[in-house]
């Protein structure tokens, strides 16, 4: 694979995964409020469903964008490290691969989110209805009304539940794709110290490499204090996308510019 697709890959893909992250609702607010609490979250994807799903599919698509330039780095570094280099491919794969599963889950969440606040809504509404009704002390009224509550109520607690439940798997997967991508980072970092400076002159090797990975070894670090579904956790989350993307970018662009085949 040629420098230019592999370097090219991997600053589009990670560009794609940056700005569409922080376009979803509520995530540029993440640096001045707790917007991962299960109502704030709710609010954000159930008002905006359509949209929060289109943005999830381009962040898919950007993440398979970017793992094309990862695969790339693992055939261009031919026979050396040989041992090194499956790791390195591994924890990427392993790392985009469960954040893709953790995009399908954050678009059934969205969906959810809408049919449960609809739910809640239609719940409401139907408890005014049968409040207004009694106070009219019509009977077959009352009765009707109280029936509809009735079964607004029990859908409403339903799309409640399923919503909560695939809060709970959403953060689940994403936690764990978190962790496996801050290693992934320690294993870019190790993986270009190791190669020397082949494709980056020795400056650019010292920056990325020690840069991947103690960005990798610090975040991994304080996402494991704070979880990455709390206010700061989320956060600290965001800040390392933003590291991420930067490093990316410095790699790809020296890697393309290198006079090595």
């Amino acid at each position: 694979m040629s420098k230019i697709i592999t370097g090219s890959s991997l600053i589009l893909g990670s560009i794609i995964v940056i700005i569409f992250n922080f376009l979803l609702p509520g995530n540029l607010d993440a640096f001045s409020k707790n917007v991962v609490e299960v109502n704030t979250f709710t609010e954000n994807y159930g008002d905006n469903h359509n949209l929060v799903q289109a943005y999830l599919t381009v962040i898919g698509l950007g993440l398979v964008i970017f793992l094309f330039g990862i695969i790339g780095i693992y055939k261009n570094v031919s026979n050396r490290d040989n041992n090194f280099k499956y790791f390195f491919l591994s924890t990427n794969a392993l790392g985009v691969s469960l954040f893709l599963v953790s995009l399908a889950v954050a678009t059934a969440f969205a969906g959810s989110a809408d049919m449960n606040m609809k739910a809640y809504a239609m719940a409401q509404a139907a408890g005014q209805a049968a409040s207004q009704a009694a106070q009219t002390g019509d009977q077959a009224l009352m009765a009707q009304t109280a029936e509809q509550y009735n079964v607004a109520s029990i859908n409403s607690i339903i799309a409640g539940s399923s919503s909560a439940a695939i809060y709970t798997l959403f953060w689940g997967v994403f936690g764990i794709a978190g962790y496996i991508f801050y290693v992934s980072l320690i294993s870019t970092g190790a993986l270009i110290l190791r190669s020397g400076n082949y494709y980056l002159s020795n400056l650019m090797n010292q920056i990325t490499g020690y840069g991947f990975g103690i960005a990798g070894i610090v975040f991994l670090i304080l996402n494991i204090i704070w979880k990455v579904n709390t206010e700061w956790g989320f956060r600290i989350f965001a800040i390392s996308q933003i590291v991420w993307v930067i490093l990316v970018i410095i790699l790809a662009i020296n890697f393309i510019r290198s006079d090595k085949k």
